[in-house]
């Protein structure tokens, strides 16, 4: 079990690989910085053998260091994209406190975080779903006619499925973010056009399920613990998909108007 003691280098290396892969899974699914490295550190204290424990992880990159019989051993993962999904942040962090019980052997380690890795997480019904009741409730929030509310739902639903099919096709998220806000823009006029509606009120609403609060919220939360660089980078990137949000939606919204006061002249 993992409380029992390590007996060779190779054992060390496999218990390193074990707090590295949960520590970077960790970071791809938007844990906060000092939640990967609690987590990287409780899985290599778990054994008295190993000392001299240092992690450090940034808002894309986990390191560990730590000794074993006088060798110094260092493990670097380094993270290229990332999302919100608590789910597998909820089952990372019951795995390291599981593990620092003795609950599972190494190699029984290895297969569970291979395991949560392939698990489905939550699944895309139940993303649009909630996608779609966001924008809808936020709509009654802000006062909203029975007309808004019902193609709030409409167009948060649309704009989400959409935002899925680019993510599919792995372009960044500063793409997917503008074109998101570009669609969601766009149906909302269309649809004004047909039926009229409040304009802000549905785009607003639609908007909610991309808004970047969970990144933001992480970022103050690493500033105030002292984890700078991954503050500052998060609020950039916070930052960052905002304005592809507003930019998205703005064109639509502007060549709307250009296009009113051209027919008025």
């Amino acid at each position: 079990m993992a409380n029992e003691k390590i007996s060779t280098l190779e054992e060390a290396f496999i218990l390193s690989e074990i707090a590295a892969g949960a520590g970077a899974m960790m970071l791809a699914n938007g844990a906060e910085t000092y939640r990967v490295e609690d987590t990287a550190e409780i899985i290599l204290r778990s054994n008295n053998l190993i000392k001299d424990v240092d992690v450090f992880a940034t808002f894309n990159v986990i390191i560990i260091s730590f000794s074993y019989k006088g060798q110094v051993h260092t493990n670097v993962r380094r993270v290229k994209a990332r999302s919100n999904n608590l789910y597998y942040v909820d089952k990372l962090n019951t795995f390291s406190r599981e593990f620092s019980l003795g609950k599972y052997s190494l190699d029984q380690a290895i297969e569970e975080l291979d395991k949560i890795k392939k698990s489905e997480g939550t699944s895309r019904n139940l993303k649009i779903l909630g996608a779609t009741l966001a924008a809808g409730a936020f709509s009654l929030l802000i006062g909203a006619g029975i007309k808004e509310v019902i193609f709030s739902f409409l167009v948060g639903f649309l704009g989400y499925v959409f935002s899925l099919f680019l993510e599919n096709n792995k372009l960044s998220y500063f793409v997917v973010h503008f074109l998101y806000g570009l669609l969601i823009s766009s149906l909302t006029l269309i649809i004004d056009s047909l039926i009229p509606i409040s304009v802000n009120v549905v785009i607003i609403s639609s908007l909610m399920a991309f808004l970047p609060g969970i990144m933001i919220t992480n970022a103050v939360r690493d500033l105030m613990s002292g984890d700078a660089l991954s503050g500052m980078t998060g609020a950039s990137l916070a930052i960052l998909i905002s304005i592809a949000l507003a930019l998205g939606v703005a064109m639509p919204l502007g060549l709307f108007g250009f296009l009113k006061l051209w027919d008025m002249q």
